[in-house]
């Protein structure tokens, strides 16, 4: 994955990740960072600024039927099924692929949707995301085949400071974080 894909990437999760800030000094993070230094990009928003950015979101991406993983294809409807399923469920791991490719764990810890993904050959791509639970039950609360994703960004608003998606790989890191500072550090 180049940067400008990576970089791209961020900026969507940050138009997914964000909203009206109730907090007016909370601040959006996205940083890209390249192998020595290269290809480094750098955002930093206040939240309330982020929820414009949201609505730049295609209507196509807002109301897609389905969600692909690698080369599978998910309904929105089965996940938001399997998500129940979750959100009442103990704190557990409730998904491990571990193939000769990847080893992939998504579980539920604390008040935490976790995700940690690690490619076994070739590049050594690897995904680790931390969602507040609010903040899916609110991207689920929408109807048949739609996400909500405003009421995902108002939840994250109301949510706030954490680390939310890091993402590295032989080439870059992208980490998306929200705090009350108005630099990175």
């Amino acid at each position: 994955m180049n940067g400008t894909k990576i970089f791209g990437v961020a900026l969507l999760a940050a138009g997914l990740g964000l909203g009206q800030a109730v907090a007016a000094d909370l601040w959006l993070h996205v940083k890209v960072h390249g192998e020595k230094g290269t290809d480094e990009a750098m955002v930093n928003l206040p939240v309330s600024m982020a929820r414009n950015l949201a609505g730049m979101i295609p209507e196509g991406a807002r109301t897609s039927h389905k969600v692909r993983v690698k080369d599978q294809d998910y309904s929105i409807a089965d996940l938001r099924q399997a998500w129940r399923e979750v959100e009442n469920g103990p704190d557990a791991n409730y998904i491990t692929v571990n193939d000769p490719t990847s080893k992939v764990k998504i579980g539920k810890r604390g008040n935490y949707l976790e995700l940690h993904a690690d490619d076994k050959v070739g590049s050594q791509d690897r995904v680790e995301a931390k969602i507040p639970l609010p903040v899916v039950a609110a991207l689920f609360s929408g109807s048949g085949d739609r996400l909500n994703v405003d009421a995902a960004l108002e939840e994250l608003s109301r949510f706030g400071e954490g680390e939310l998606l890091t993402v590295t790989n032989d080439h870059e890191t992208v980490r998306i974080w929200v705090d009350h500072t108005a630099e990175a550090r």
